[in-house]
């Protein structure tokens, strides 16, 4: 069996973090389709997995992000996101998960918040949003945490799917 089923996620993960980037909606199809497709590759993996320890992983992040959620402080799209890409990577890359995710959510947040890069931000998102790429709510500043999301997932799902075939 082909890496397809790793790849397809992978894009997946790039398309939410397009649409959380341009929209700040990351949608439920998305997840659903990274979920279906781990169901399939779990089916007939290509390396071994133990899919209990793939669960309790993403059952322990869905947790501490759903309190994150319930507080404002983190999008429902991300946790959805964010646990499907767990369900996917587990205990392998997790951690590596975490550490990239948290890395990238950083500059992204300084990429925001601070305000000579604001209005970098401003000026280089301004013709996105004048062909309409991109939302008048797309451009508020907050922080589009799908794009540091998929970053991880990118990095993660390539180290234990991807590292070395081909």
């Amino acid at each position: 069996m082909s890496p397809i089923y790793p790849i397809l996620a992978i894009l997946l993960l790039w398309l939410a973090a397009y649409t959380d980037l341009t929209r700040r909606l990351i949608r439920n199809w998305i997840s659903v389709a990274l979920l279906l497709l781990f169901i399939l590759y779990a089916t007939f993996p290509v390396i071994p997995l133990d899919i209990i320890d793939h669960v309790i992983w993403a059952v322990a992040l869905f947790a501490l992000l759903l309190i994150g959620f319930v507080f404002g402080k983190v999008g429902g799209g991300d946790v959805k996101l964010a646990t499907v890409v767990m369900l996917w990577i587990g205990p392998k890359a997790g951690p590596e998960f975490f550490v990239i995710t948290a890395l990238c959510g950083g500059i992204l947040a300084l990429f925001i918040v601070m305000p000579i890069l604001s209005l970098m931000r401003e000026w280089a998102i301004a013709p996105f949003i004048k062909t309409g790429m991109v939302s008048e709510e797309g451009a508020s500043p907050t922080v589009p945490y799908g794009v540091a999301i998929a970053a991880g997932g990118t990095v993660a799902l390539y180290k234990t799917y991807l590292n070395g075939i081909g």
